[in-house]
């Protein structure tokens, strides 16, 4: 959180104004300019500062180089010479940028250190900080909560949450970290659930499942996951049970949708492009899709070649995808992994079997989703492959990938092994990350 510029996050910049939006009360995006773009408008000393730290971050992209030390300085100066706010200070309309779509779900921790910085009358970077403080606590203590409630996985769990991209989505404004730390505990309860252990209520689950689907719109494939708490001839009889846990999420999924027009400022795409709007609006888009399956499908395999670019990415590639780890970082992270999650479910053959189906299923599901999502709001027709996925979105995953691996691997390595390699996994990418932030953002 400390060494990490301002809005050196990836979006981080929009996922502050929406969450500055929805803390004044606008919790679905209305306020628009004169072209229909939606925004809030921000004091104007908020909004100077905010652009402050915004050119610098761009500044290292486009020039490879700025010195943070001197855009803190600057910033100060400014700040010294500066009135102090008299609360009738001009007002700036400033973008969503991509944000407006985001249920409040995810940046609930943030809304709330926001409302605390108004409160105390806290400053752009004070309130900036206070908001990643919050949010660091928040989703860590859900992490440790997935950690305490998932049977035989605990050690594959905190490796898990420990990895480069997971650490740094939690440290900086994103609802990434929201919705890595909502996956891993809905997949814990259902698995809980699965092995027939107290623990797990379908309230609980009900909850949890929410929030995981809120959080993010792929994540709807997370429903799925229910499926594995019970036999499949018991699914039918506790069909009661199924439909407390999932129709909450689906409805409150569907009602969101609605009420946002699922606004994701395409025309950031066909303004700056020149490509017909319609090619960004989700109905024509799925009209054609549904019309010219064969395209997608061909998108999305032409897509798959970028797999080993997607995992590196989802071990850690973080700040604008500028920020890498040691090249040797990623094999011996993915090896740690993979060692960690060698360990064997404590259930019968038959629900093993279950369990990995059910959790391949939710795996399909998500990808499915996903891309569905950004070719129908993402991807120009004239595209061979579907634009803008990154690994950073498919870090949820890890957890069914963890449950497939422990359902079908015959024996386990002992727990102290798994433990030691666990805890080495969890030191190297906290060090990693830390190395890799200085060396982009404070030594190059």
């Amino acid at each position: 959180m400390a060494v990490t510029p301002p809005l050196r996050g990836p979006d981080e910049a929009a996922h502050f104004v929406r969450i500055y939006g929805i803390s004044r009360g606008e919790v679905t995006a209305s306020t628009a300019d004169a072209n229909g773009h939606k925004g809030i408008f921000l004091p104007e000393r908020v909004y100077r500062d905010l652009l402050h730290f915004d050119l610098a971050r761009e500044t290292l992209m486009t020039k490879g180089r700025v010195d943070y030390r001197q855009v803190f300085a600057e910033h100060l100066r400014q700040r010294a010479e500066r009135r102090a706010s008299t609360g009738d200070e001009a007002q700036v309309f400033t973008l969503y940028s991509g944000s407006e779509g985001y249920a409040p779900i995810a940046y609930l921790p943030y809304i709330t250190a926001a409302l605390f910085a108004r409160a105390g009358g806290l400053q752009f970077l004070e309130t900036l900080y206070l908001m990643r403080l919050f949010g660091f606590v928040a989703m860590t203590a859900i992490v440790a909560y997935a950690i305490a409630m998932v049977p035989r996985l605990q050690w594959a769990f905190l490796l898990m949450a420990m990895l480069p991209e997971a650490l740094y989505s939690r440290a900086v404004i994103s609802a990434d970290g929201a919705a890595l730390a909502c996956a891993m505990l809905i997949t814990a309860l259902c698995l809980r659930a699965a092995a027939g252990l107290a623990g797990s209520t379908p309230w609980q689950r009900s909850l949890w499942m929410t929030l995981c689907v809120l959080s993010k719109p792929p994540q709807i494939a997370f429903v799925l996951l229910e499926a594995m708490t019970q036999t499949p001839g018991a699914l039918r009889r506790g069909w009661k049970s199924l439909a407390l846990v999932i129709l909450p999420a689906l409805a409150l999924t569907l009602a969101w949708t609605l009420a946002s027009s699922a606004d994701v400022a395409g025309w950031r795409m066909f303004e700056h492009r020149g490509i017909p709007p319609e090619q960004f609006d989700p109905v024509w888009k799925l009209k054609f899709l549904l019309e010219h399956p064969l395209h997608f499908i061909s998108a999305v395999w032409v897509s798959l070649h970028d797999l080993s670019a997607l995992w590196v990415q989802m071990i850690g590639l973080m700040g604008w995808m500028d920020t890498e780890l040691r090249w040797w970082l990623y094999p011996a992270l993915s090896a740690l992994f993979l060692a960690v999650c060698l360990v064997r479910l404590d259930l019968d053959v038959r629900t093993r079997a279950w369990v990995a189906l059910v959790a391949a299923a939710a795996v399909i599901g998500y990808w499915l989703a996903l891309y569905v999502i950004f070719f129908l709001i993402w991807t120009e027709i004239a595209m061979d492959h579907v634009d803008g996925v990154q690994g950073r979105y498919l870090i949820v995953i890890l957890p069914l990938a963890a449950t497939i691996i422990a359902t079908i691997v015959p024996r386990s390595l002992p727990e102290t092994l798994r433990a030691w390699l666990a805890t080495l996994g969890a030191l190297l990418s906290g060090l990693a990350t830390i190395d890799a932030v200085l060396r982009v953002d404070w030594l190059r």
